[in-house]
């Protein structure tokens, strides 16, 4: 919750009783949140505001919500976007993924269903920069840096991408596959071994607080967020 009052909110949504019923409940969740009732008026607002997180409806007038997502996208391929959809077809499925959809809820959506998400998508974005973490730390997402008790934590390069894996991850448990895709994803030529997983993880623990990432036994690492 605390995560959400730091991020400027675009709904985007053309049906009025719609509007009355969610506008108010988004608004006590975020710093401010922005209404737009068609895609030209949302495009207008996303250009001149600072916003951080749009939800919108797929069928909206003017510029319908994927060719809206489509002009974001143009200038900004990292504002976290939500989709509202009556339809859950594979063909619309496939274009929210190509536009990095963070998530998607079909219509009606319960209040419950929508706070889940915003929750979710906020831990990723928290202004776009600063993701906080347990023992006093916080990750920032733009730089990729690590910062303890406010302090900067060097990293090396792999020692950065394992740990900016585990924050995604957002407490679910990282596989040695899923290390080795993310991690030495551009190295496939080379000879990687658990034992590089267990020495990298080694070496990163050495610099953070030690429960900062915990070790779930036949599963995987990960932070307990």
């Amino acid at each position: 919750m605390k995560i959400l009052k730091n991020l400027n909110i675009l709904y985007i949504e053309d049906e009025d009783e719609i509007i009355d019923k969610y506008a108010y409940f988004i608004g006590e969740l975020c710093r401010e949140v922005h209404i737009a009732r068609d895609g030209e008026e949302a495009l207008r607002i996303y250009q001149e505001e600072d916003i951080h997180l749009i939800i919108l409806d797929l069928l909206i007038p003017k510029i319908n919500g994927i060719n809206l997502a489509k002009k974001i996208r143009q200038e900004d391929d990292s504002v976290a976007l939500i989709a509202l959809t009556a339809h859950s077809d594979r063909e619309i499925l496939l274009e929210l993924v190509d536009l990095n959809f963070s998530s998607f809820l079909i219509k009606p959506v319960g209040r419950s269903d929508l706070m889940n998400a915003l929750l979710k998508v906020s831990k990723k974005v928290d202004g776009g920069r600063s993701v906080p973490l347990p023992c006093s730390c916080s990750w920032d997402s733009k730089s990729k840096t690590l910062f303890c008790e406010e302090r900067a934590v060097t990293l090396t390069k792999r020692e950065s991408k394992l740990f900016e894996l585990l924050v995604e991850k957002a407490g679910a448990p990282c596989s040695d596959d899923e290390i080795f895709f993310y991690v030495w994803g551009d190295e496939f030529n080379k000879v990687i071994t658990n034992s590089s997983i267990r020495t990298l993880v080694k070496n990163l623990r050495k610099k953070i607080p030690k429960d900062l990432i915990k070790n779930q036994y036949g599963v995987g690492y990960k932070i307990n967020f």
